[in-house]
């Protein structure tokens, strides 16, 4: 048992486990700064550096041509110039000129008729009076022909278109068919007319003359 000299005599005992703890205390954080550097430079490695190859600028474009401006269309407009008056020139030769002539002698001219009387002037052209050809009315009922007798018996009827030729004597000349119904119809006109047709011949200021005229028959069959 201690005594009480010992107690307030004596100094303080020494203790290691409290030693221990006061350096556990102060080391402990150093030990987790590097222990914390540590861990950084294990836990973020460094980038890698990546390199980009860039393109060289592509040369800026040529500058745009500047626009001509545009003239404005003038509006459609009559201007009027006036005329120039030529600048009257004096001639290099100038001709003297008489400005009155003498007058001429009386009397009539040299060549000339000296009767003022004008000609007559021509008689005018007077037409001649034509007359043309006529039947002559005695003759009247000689102008149909005979019918044919083979066209009586078969019932046929017919047209006839007579061109003829009326002489100075008023007789047919010539006969000349425009048109017919058959042969045997034209014969029988062209008989007739040539045989038995009679005219006024054609005059001409009076005067008989020769002259063709159309004619035309019709043979029908009399139904009784």
């Amino acid at each position: 048992m201690p005594t009480y000299g010992d107690r307030y005599g004596a100094g303080p005992a020494f203790r290691p486990g409290s030693m221990a703890l006061a350096l556990g205390v102060t080391a402990l954080p150093i030990v987790g700064l590097v222990m914390g550097l540590r861990i950084n430079e294990v836990f973020n490695p460094p980038k890698p550096i990546i390199t980009i190859p860039i393109s060289p600028e592509p040369p800026p474009p040529p500058p745009d041509p500047q626009p001509h401006p545009k003239t404005p269309t003038p509006p459609n407009e009559i201007v009027y110039t006036p005329p120039v008056q030529p600048i009257p020139l004096e001639p290099l030769n100038p001709i003297p000129t008489t400005p009155n002539p003498p007058p001429l002698p009386s009397g009539p001219l040299i060549g000339t008729n000296p009767d003022p009387t004008p000609p007559a002037p021509p008689p005018p052209i007077v037409k001649p009076v034509i007359v043309d050809a006529v039947v002559d009315p005695h003759y009247q009922g000689l102008l149909q022909p005979p019918y044919p007798p083979e066209e009586q018996r078969a019932g046929n009827s017919g047209r006839v278109v007579l061109r003829v030729l009326i002489g100075a004597d008023g007789r047919v000349k010539q006969v000349e068919k425009v048109s017919a119904a058959s042969d045997a119809f034209f014969a029988a006109a062209q008989r007739q007319a040539l045989g038995k047709w009679r005219f006024k011949p054609a005059t001409r200021d009076g005067a008989p003359f020769e002259q063709w005229k159309v004619m035309s028959l019709r043979f029908q069959i009399d139904e009784q």
